[in-house]
């Protein structure tokens, strides 16, 4: 059987950020339906090349249910017209999406370090001379756009990591003005900047945006490593995004080992 457009689709459905399960019929009262897959998503949608009745296919997306919930692969069974149905039920999460607004030198190392780290990496900058294919040929999307544009109309969730890592000051203002307005929240926007630069903007944005608004605004962003050059901020930059998606703390690993050495390692 040939799954090539079902494969396609996965692929399709996750570059475009969304969370899918592929189903693959392990046990059927006909043969020739063990093997067949459908593609299922979080909304209900679905997609087969099969012959399935609707009323399987929606008996098979309810049983779905709970699996979805959890978000993990498992196997299902089920009764249907007095038989037994299996089926194998492969949980794919949506990448995590990096958007670097700002492709100067900084961009460059951390674009490379996110695709190392399996996110789907977005550059975007306004000048076709920065923002093309020849500087960045790993990730998975280069833009050249007006950063007012792009922010007003792209897709943003709990997984969509940003960097504000332009050339000005206006720029992340306008940057800033669109992502605190919308009503869906990045998990994670980074602004980069001197001490000067980052209380020119916060004057701006305050005059319009109530506080809990910068809850997840970071700035100046990364961790306190001393870094210095650009490979050096973009470890610390990644290191800050990876301590906020993991929700720890970013302290050294070693600490609390010192404090079992202290107490001879007793309990």
């Amino acid at each position: 059987m040939n799954n090539e457009r079902i494969y396609d689709l996965l692929i399709a459905a996750l570059n475009d950020h969304k969370e899918t399960f592929l189903l693959t019929i392990i046990a059927h009262p006909e043969q020739r339906m063990i093997g067949c897959k459908i593609l299922l998503w979080e909304n209900g949608d679905f997609y087969t090349e099969s012959s399935f009745s609707l009323d399987f296919l929606h008996r098979l997306t309810e049983n779905c249910e709970k699996p979805m919930k959890r978000k993990r692969s498992t196997t299902i069974s089920f009764i249907f017209n007095e038989s037994l149905v299996e089926c194998f039920v492969e949980y794919f999460p949506a990448p995590i999406h990096l958007i670097i607004a700002g492709a100067g030198h900084v961009c460059e190392p951390v674009a490379e370090m996110g695709k190392m780290l399996g996110f789907f990496v977005t550059v975007i900058d306004d000048r076709i001379e920065f923002a093309n294919r020849d500087r960045f040929p790993n990730v998975d999307e280069v833009i050249c756009q007006s950063y007012l544009q792009y922010f007003k109309e792209v897709e943003l969730s709990n997984k969509s990591y940003i960097l504000l890592l332009t050339r000005g000051h206006k720029y992340d203002v306008l940057s800033l003005q669109e992502l605190l307005k919308r009503e869906e929240k990045a998990a994670y926007i980074g602004m980069i900047g001197s001490r000067r630069r980052i209380s020119g903007v916060f004057e701006k944005l305050r005059q319009n945006f109530p506080e809990d608004h910068f809850d997840s605004l970071y700035t100046p962003v990364g961790l306190d490593l001393g870094a210095e050059t650009p490979s050096e901020i973009a470890i610390s930059i990644m290191a800050e995004i990876l301590k906020v998606k993991n929700k720890k703390s970013g302290g050294s690993l070693s600490s609390k080992i010192r404090q079992y050495a202290k107490m001879g390692f007793h309990e």
